[in-house]
C-alpha cells in the first residue's frame, strides 16, 4: 500500500501541474489575424482613397476596429480575433457597401471590394446647429421609396416622412423642429436617417434652443 506521504506528493504534483496549465492559458498571447484589401470604384476601376472600413460582429455590433483606405485604395486591419465578421465601407460618411461573412484566421485575409455610387445621398442638415426650421435635402440616383426619419439621442422616433416612390433627383424636406405631436423637440443631438429599402444613410443634427 502507498503511504500517506506518497499520496500527498501525488496530490501536490497534480496541483502544480494544473496551476502551470492555467498559468499558460492566461499568459499565452492570443492569436490574432489581419484582414487587408483594396477599395476600387465599381464604374471606373480606379482606387478609392479615404474610404472608411468598419468591422462589425455577426450580431451587428462594431468590433472596435477600423481603417481608412490609402491613395492607392489599400487598407489593412490587424489584431482581430479569429472569427467571422462583416465589413462596412463608407465614403464621405455615406454607407456604400457591406461585405458579409469575412472569415479572419491567424493568417492574412484578403478582401478586395468595388464600391458603386450610393443610391441615395443625404446632405448635411442646414443649419446645423439649428434653433428653428431645418432643411433636409437628399439626392436619389433612381426612383425609390423614401423613409426619412429623425431620432433623438436615445433612439426614439421624433418625426418621419414616408413616400412609396420618389423620382430620381434632388428632394428637399423641411423640419419645423416639432415632434409628431406638435411639441418642440428639446435641445440635444439628433440623427437624421433616410432608407430607400436598399440603401440607408444618416447625418447628425444638433438642436440648440
Amino acid at each position: 500500500m502507498r503511504s500517506a506521504k506518497a499520496h500527498r506528493h501525488n496530490d501536490i504534483d497534480q496541483s502544480v501541474g494544473l496551476s502551470l496549465v492555467l498559468l499558460l492559458l492566461f499568459v499565452a498571447p492570443s492569436v490574432a489575424g489581419t484582414v487587408c484589401g483594396q477599395v476600387r470604384d465599381a464604374d471606373t476601376g480606379g482606387p478609392v482613397a479615404g474610404a472608411g472600413i468598419f468591422v462589425r460582429e455577426p450580431v451587428g455590433l462594431y468590433a472596435g476596429a477600423l481603417a481608412v483606405s490609402a491613395v492607392d485604395g489599400a487598407w489593412c486591419i490587424d489584431g482581430l480575433d479569429p472569427g467571422t465578421y462583416t465589413l462596412e465601407f463608407r465614403v464621405d460618411g455615406y454607407l456604400t457597401a457591406y461585405v458579409n461573412n469575412v472569415v479572419v484566421t491567424d493568417d492574412l485575409s484578403d478582401v478586395p471590394v468595388a464600391l458603386a455610387p450610393s443610391a441615395v445621398v443625404l446632405d448635411p442638415p442646414w443649419p446645423n446647429p439649428a434653433s428653428g426650421s431645418v432643411k433636409l435635402r437628399l439626392h436619389l440616383a433612381s426612383p425609390a421609396p423614401v423613409d426619412l426619419r429623425i431620432y433623438d439621442a436615445r433612439g426614439r422616433l421624433v418625426r418621419a416622412w414616408r413616400a412609396d416612390e420618389v423620382e430620381a433627383g434632388s428632394r428637399e424636406y423641411a423640419w419645423d423642429g416639432l415632434d409628431g405631436n406638435g411639441r418642440a423637440a428639446p435641445a440635444g443631438i439628433y440623427l437624421v436617417r433616410v432608407d430607400t429599402g436598399h440603401t440607408r444613410t444618416s447625418r447628425p443634427l444638433i438642436v440648440a434652443r
